[in-house]
């Protein structure tokens, strides 16, 4: 009982701060509508009618937008508790750290989700696709891929804020093993906007989900070792 309640104190922590200060999320929309902005003016709305070829690179670029608004956010979760020694306090918190590490990531799934939300129906609006023929499919190939990169991105960036470097840290030690997650993601969503059966892109994600186990259970038992280092 006693985990489940230090799991629910940091969630609400972390959301009641978000709320009131806006910080992350607000650089996260920012940063998404720059990337629509930008593939869409190099990119004119004419030439995305649906072809292969065409809905491959948007697939493409959809992941762009989602991985680098991630890594905007996510590697700032731990920056509050730099200040105050706040980092010092959960160090010694007589509590179990993988519910600190849980509370944690599911804040920065619910933040990663919701600028994702906004996202998709942004790049459908803006280049002229509709994403709504597949909203099933998409959804779970964004849950299976953001569930992946917040265990990663939650576990990282503990790793990295107290490195003075750790803007330029936090992406080279997360992305690289990412990759495998990004690959999946970005097969399943040209699979799933080329109008492909269900049955042959499946395998991407079942990757995508084999890889949120690993990782999430990988994370949670390094996260003592990293947060007591």
């Amino acid at each position: 009982m006693r985990f489940l309640s230090v799991i629910r104190w940091i969630l609400w922590k972390d959301l009641l701060c978000e709320i009131r200060s806006r910080e992350s999320l607000s650089s996260m929309f920012f940063f998404a509508l720059i990337v629509i902005l930008i593939f869409g003016f190099s990119l004119p709305v004419d030439r995305w009618a649906q072809k292969d070829t065409e809905m491959a690179l948007m697939s493409g670029i959809i992941w762009i937008a989602i991985g680098f608004t991630g890594v905007t956010g996510l590697g700032r979760i731990f920056l509050s508790e730099t200040r105050n020694d706040c980092m010092e306090a959960l160090q010694l918190a007589p509590v179990h750290k993988g519910a600190i590490y849980l509370g944690k990531f599911i804040g920065n799934f619910l933040l990663m989700l919701s600028a994702a939300l906004v996202l998709l129906p942004a790049f459908g609006l803006f280049f002229n696709i509709n994403l709504f023929n597949k909203i099933t499919e998409l959804s779970v190939i964004l849950l299976g891929a953001t569930l992946g990169f917040c265990a990663l991105g939650t576990l990282f960036s503990a790793m990295t804020v107290q490195v003075r470097a750790r803007d330029a840290m936090f992406p080279i030690l997360l992305l690289p093993l990412t990759v495998p997650l990004f690959i999946g993601a970005v097969e399943a969503t040209r699979s799933a906007l080329t109008g492909m059966p269900f049955a042959l892109y499946r395998h991407w994600i079942e990757l995508l989900f084999i890889f949120d186990i690993i990782m999430s259970i990988s994370s949670l038992w390094l996260f003592e070792w990293v947060i007591e280092a």
